[in-house]
């Protein structure tokens, strides 16, 4: 886990979600990066194993990290089966906690990131290292990044 910074004030976590590989973005509500990390689990690990091993580490990041809303990117049509697993763990450890939600399409992700919302992954990889530095991360993390800034640019199209 990278902590970039102690947390002792709410903050938003956007995540990546995965069964394999799930990026973690943690900020502040003033747009510091707190941190950023990825939950792995390997094929070899029996299905329910995984599941755990997911809903245990998000659930302390969250309680660890103080996290007041939860942000990821809508995947109600064309995700895996696996992929709306890990969403499942995610509104529950929400429910559970009374952390609010929010989703975006993966376009409008696109388009608050690069300006388009058909951006390549490419694209996305150079506009994120613009927004935030030249972070040392994965293209998991980078689509937390992405989805954190989309966040923050529609909290301020809606002021």
């Amino acid at each position: 886990m990278q902590t970039i910074i102690a947390v002792k004030s709410p903050t938003i976590m956007a995540i990546d979600a995965s069964l394999t590989s799930s990026g973690i973005a943690i900020t502040k509500f003033n747009k510091e990066i707190v941190m950023l990390h990825t939950i792995k689990t390997t094929a070899n690990m029996p299905i329910h194993q995984r599941i755990l091993f997911v809903y245990i580490n998000l659930d302390k990041i969250i309680e660890d990290y103080k996290v007041k809303v939860i942000l990821m990117e809508s995947n109600y049509t064309g995700g895996s089966k696996e992929v709306n697993w890990i969403i499942g763990i995610i509104y529950l450890i929400a429910a559970m906690r009374g952390i609010n939600v929010v989703t975006y399409a993966p376009a409008s992700i696109k388009k608050a990131v690069t300006g388009n919302g058909r951006a390549s992954k490419k694209e996305i990889k150079i506009a994120i290292h613009k927004i935030f530095g030249d972070l040392k991360t994965n293209e998991h993390v980078r689509d937390a990044l992405g989805i954190i800034h989309c966040y923050f640019i529609k909290k301020v199209e809606a002021i």
